[in-house]
């Protein structure tokens, strides 16, 4: 086994590390790449030097490959092996430890076969930090328990109906990734309408989004959106930051953080509309309260809300109370819920102070359906297609 240092190519000069610096303006903005950024590529000629963290996620991220020639990467203390799907998910691919805390690992793994791994130290299996694309390992945790990810190579061998999760990184403390949809990469330069999901690990993990996004868009590509998903924190400040209107809730702060510190590094990462016609937000529960806030306080920013099982309960009605006292925004909202017992006479009420003012907007009932991600997920199709039918515009 032949171990090496690699250089860098710089494939994205959009995409930077979590910790770069944002631009001062959307004038200063840079247009993402029209190119697929997949994984890193490896050049033929090796450089002496190994390149930093930062240069490796602008870059497209882990494993550097090159051809069938893939190269895996860890830091810190080792001994480090490689799992996954192109050895049984054995950790039979040890690293060897080059220089400091540098590991690199080799194998030959088919061009046409895409795989997915895990590092793996101390018996204990972890993701790649410096992997950008991404999929869940479809273990269910539990509630309240962080979802996890495999690393995934070989990207352009994914079936050209799928998308890809890529990992924007942290932005102010949040987890963000980041679902392109198949048609992102099929047409040239083409820029899509977008949707932030709320409870982001949630979403991918125990709710599968991003793959009845996938069937959806693989039936109606038209339909097609980037799907923002944002992580919180830790379970323990959801209740603060989907809240409004209410001592300890804060919800305008996170609104705040979405439209000024997250949607600069969206812009930045992918080619999206920022009409705000084109812009959507949505959430499930606490994320469709906090959803709705956002929609009806800050319609320069969205001009679409998405709501699953809204919580518009919360203190005593006061998002329905805001509804009706505020002049009609130009916002579109789709309203969906069990019934008769997962939100659906507060929805209801809301639905019916949107109807008296004229609103845009949908309410779907499902009989029986309960307060659980596998009644989100079902009803996600609906949802994305309400955002995107019959609505083109973008810029």
């Amino acid at each position: 086994m032949r171990f090496v240092t690699l250089c860098v190519v710089g494939l994205l000069a959009a995409c930077s590390a979590e910790d770069a610096a944002l631009p001062a303006s959307s004038s200063d903005l840079t247009e993402p790449s029209c190119a697929r950024p997949g994984v890193h590529t490896a050049p033929a000629a090796l450089a002496a030097s190994f390149p930093s963290d930062a240069e490796i996620r602008a870059a497209g991220g882990t494993p550097f490959e090159d051809g069938d020639r893939v190269v895996f990467a860890a830091r810190g203390p080792g001994p480090w092996a490689v799992a996954g799907s192109f050895n049984g998910w054995q950790p039979s691919l040890a690293l060897r430890n080059v220089s400091g805390d540098l590991w690199l690992g080799e194998a030959s793994i088919p061009r046409t076969q895409s795989f997915e791994y895990k590092l793996v130290r101390g018996g204990r299996w972890l993701e790649d930090p410096l992997a950008r694309n991404v999929v869940w390992d479809g273990i269910d945790r539990g509630f309240g328990a962080r979802g996890e990810m495999n690393a995934v190579g070989h990207p352009s061998a994914i079936p050209t109906w799928r998308g890809r999760t890529v990992a924007l990184g942290r932005v102010e403390g949040h987890e963000v990734w980041v679902h392109y949809p198949a048609r992102y990469d099929a047409e040239s330069c083409v820029k899509l309408p977008s949707v932030i999901i709320h409870d982001g690990m949630e979403s991918l993990t125990r709710g599968a989004f991003a793959e009845a996004a996938d069937r959806l868009y693989a039936a109606r590509p038209e339909l097609s959106a980037v799907l923002v998903f944002v992580g919180l924190p830790s379970q323990e400040v959801r209740m603060a930051e989907y809240t409004v209107y209410s001592p300890g809730s804060e919800g305008d702060r996170y609104v705040g953080f979405l439209a000024q510190e997250l949607w600069p590094r969206v812009r930045a990462e992918a080619r999206v509309c920022t009409a705000p016609a084109a812009r959507g937000i949505a959430g499930a529960s606490l994320g469709g309260l906090v959803s709705t806030y956002a929609g009806f306080e800050h319609p320069e920013s969205w001009g679409w809300v998405g709501s699953q099982s809204g919580s518009y309960f919360w203190a005593d009605d006061a998002m329905i109370r805001r509804a009706r006292e505020l002049p009609a925004r130009p916002l579109r909202v789709y309203l969906d819920s069990g019934c008769p017992d997962d939100n659906c006479a507060p929805t209801d009420r809301l639905a019916s102070v949107l109807r008296d003012k004229g609103y845009d907007f949908v309410r779907v009932r499902e009989d029986g359906g309960r307060h659980d991600w596998a009644f989100w997920r079902d009803r996600l199709a609906g949802m994305l297609t309400h955002f995107r039918d019959g609505q083109t515009t973008c810029d």
